[in-house]
Formats: C-alpha cells, sequence, structure tokens
C-alpha cells in the first residue's frame, strides 16, 4: 500500500487504472475511433479523386446549401475565422468558389459556388458516399437514431459555447 507523501497525495484521485468502459470515456472511445476510421479513408479518397480535404468538402457542402460568407461559414463549422479562411483559399484555388464584394455592403465578403464547383461537389459526394456506405449501412435503422441523437449533442455544443461566449461579457 502507498503511504501519502503530502496533503495533495490524499486529495489526488486514483488515475492510474481508469475505468475505460464508464461514460465519457466509453463515448469518447468510440467516437474516436469511428472517426479515424471513416476520416482516414474518406480523407485520403477526397485527396486522391478531387484535390480536396475533408473540411474543404464539408465546407464546399454547406455553400451547396446557400452559406453566401465566410463568417456563416465559420459559425456553421464551428471553426475559427482563419480556419475558414485557409479552407476557402484551396477551393478557389480549385477554380470551385469565388469570392466577391457584397453589393449592401462593401465590407463584407460574399462567396459563390462556381459550375466547376457545383461539379466538383457532386463528384466528391460520390465519393464520400462510396467510402461511407458499407459502415453506415451495417447500422441498419439504428443509423437514423445515432445520426439525431448526434445532432443533439452538436446541438448542445452550440449552446454551450453561446452560454460560454455570453458569460465571458461584462
Amino acid at each position: 500500500m502507498l503511504v501519502p507523501h503530502t496533503v495533495f497525495d490524499l486529495l489526488a484521485p486514483d488515475l492510474s487504472a481508469p475505468d475505460l468502459s464508464a461514460q465519457p470515456l466509453r463515448f469518447l472511445h468510440a467516437y474516436w475511433r469511428v472517426w479515424q476510421a471513416l476520416a482516414a479513408r474518406a480523407e485520403g479518397q477526397l485527396s486522391r479523386e478531387h484535390g480536396l480535404d475533408l473540411r474543404a468538402f464539408i465546407a464546399l457542402s454547406y455553400l451547396q446549401s446557400g452559406v453566401t460568407g465566410p463568417g456563416e461559414l465559420a459559425t456553421q463549422l464551428g471553426l475559427p475565422r482563419y480556419v475558414i479562411t485557409r479552407t476557402l483559399d484551396a477551393l478557389v484555388r480549385l477554380g470551385a468558389v469565388k469570392r466577391g464584394i457584397d453589393s449592401h455592403d462593401a465590407r463584407r465578403q460574399t462567396l459563390l459556388v462556381t459550375q466547376a464547383g457545383h461539379a466538383l461537389w457532386a463528384a466528391a459526394l460520390r465519393t464520400v458516399e462510396q467510402v461511407c456506405a458499407a459502415p453506415l449501412g451495417a447500422l441498419g435503422e439504428a443509423l437514423t437514431p445515432l445520426t439525431v441523437a448526434l445532432e443533439q449533442l452538436a446541438d448542445l455544443r452550440q449552446s454551450l459555447a453561446l452560454q460560454h461566449t455570453s458569460s465571458r461579457r461584462p
């Protein structure tokens, strides 16, 4: 038996053998394994076949759905503006996106998906669908409730981020 040397040793929890089957470690471990398996495969295929990384594909998906500005895209993806700028730079280099100036506010930038961008996104979507078909198909009917639960968790993350931001204001 170990004898504590200081009062801090008495207060410190025993972290020598964490229970990996207990929440939240169980959830985080499962999420990590799924992310590593799907993201690595999707990233590799997207890069080889389309010159995209996964972040650029997701960003292009949001732009396809009607997001028109870098700030809105950053908010939707939960990423800092500088990361969005780099991602958009890559999409502009690929000819998938054009930047413009907002006709109502010259300080604001607008984003437009080009014809080449629409074609790139459609081809990349087919690639992602092929990569994900087997693993997601194996879930069968469990896929929809799992997706809903993850969306709820993502929404909770957004509301917690807003609470954190508002709690820092004077």
